[in-house]
């Protein structure tokens, strides 16, 4: 009986693993005459398609199609990790209609109509072999490893995008972005030859005269991405006795600084506060004694519209819970601005070209 029960486990198991099988090759031709080979043009190369099943004249299809490439445009427009073929299911659309609706609906992802191939190809996902068909527009996604994700579906048109994004997400392809900002000091003054990359993407810039960056790349819509600021610098630049003058007002409270970023500036020694030791040690700076700081970088950034919770005492904020560095999420604005803040230099005097 046992031995029974076992061998009914294995068969659902086996049942199971093989029902869906994976996605069929097809060869293509698109309204504009370039051959789409499923496999050794995409999924072989590590490529996520996307496939939409519809009609030129289809209300719905006609309704959700200036959703399309924006969409299309999200992941890369083809340049990345997913590639959109449309697919018409009716015999009436020849590549000539196809094109026409492209042209009419502003789509750049191929369309393909009964001369280029559609039927065969569309055949499997509206034959019942991966789920009923329930009419057009329909979506399956295929993953590199020519598994299948048929009909991610909703109740309206952006929640069915939105499924059919996640469906993408889950196959391992990665979003493109693009970031972009400027580099400035505490007196709002473009900061040059800042160093400016995503952490774990690779891509790099450096800001120029005008404090500007932009990085571009791909990175998985599911994650987040430290962005990772450096700037070499002497030391003593823009270090000078007027700097000294107005930490001792902070130390002795005769005058505050007055920002969390003048008050990080002053803190030579990262200790998290504001004392005489760091005086001795930017007086050293000055006199020439030492060339560096111990416990400090020349340059510490922070997000420019980060919003301190302890304005009066910014340290731990950045020293340690690196809550004020810039980061990098799918809901983070494309637009990100930096505070440079030279230490010593409370007045922002420092020579920003060095």
């Amino acid at each position: 009986m046992k031995k029974n029960l076992l061998s009914i486990l294995f068969c659902l198991m086996a049942m199971l693993t093989f029902a869906q099988p994976p996605a069929p090759n097809f060869n293509v031709v698109d309204s504009d005459g370039n051959v789409h080979r499923l496999y050794q043009d995409y999924l072989d190369q590590g490529k996520t398609v996307v496939i939409k099943l519809f009609f030129t004249t289809c209300p719905p299809c006609n309704a959700i199609a200036p959703l399309m490439e924006p969409f299309y445009q999200s992941w890369g427009g083809g340049e990345g990790d997913v590639e959109f073929i449309s697919l018409s299911i009716m015999g009436f659309d020849s590549s000539v209609e196809v094109a026409n609706y492209k042209t009419n609906h502003g789509h750049t992802f191929p369309g393909v109509g009964t001369d280029g191939g559609s039927a065969a190809a569309r055949a499997p996902y509206t034959n019942g072999t991966y789920g009923q068909f329930l009419g057009t527009p329909t979506f399956v996604v295929i993953a590199p490893d020519r598994s299948v994700t048929y009909d991610p579906r909703s109740n309206s048109f952006t929640a069915t995008i939105d499924l059919v994004d996640a469906a993408i997400a889950s196959t391992g392809a990665r979003k493109p972005f693009n970031l972009s900002g400027t580099v400035t000091n505490i007196n709002d003054d473009p900061v040059v030859g800042v160093i400016v990359q995503m952490a774990g993407v690779g891509s790099v810039d450096t800001t120029g005269e005008d404090g500007h960056y932009t990085l571009s790349g791909f990175i998985r819509p599911d994650s987040s991405y430290q962005v990772e600021v450096t700037k070499n610098g002497a030391y003593n630049n823009g270090v000078t006795n007027f700097d000294l003058i107005k930490i001792r007002k902070q130390i002795l409270s005769i005058e505050n600084l007055g920002s969390p970023d003048k008050l990080l500036a002053a803190d030579a020694n990262r200790s998290s506060s504001v004392s005489t030791q760091d005086l001795i040690a930017l007086n050293k700076l000055i006199l020439t004694i030492v060339d560096s700081l111990p416990n400090q970088d020349s340059w510490i950034f922070i997000d420019a519209d980060y919003e301190f919770a302890q304005p009066n005492s910014p340290y731990s904020e950045v020293y340690q819970t690196q809550e004020a560095l810039p980061s990098f999420d799918l809901e983070h604005a494309n637009t990100l601005n930096i505070r440079a803040i030279k230490i010593g230099d409370v007045n922002g005097s420092a020579n920003l070209q060095e």
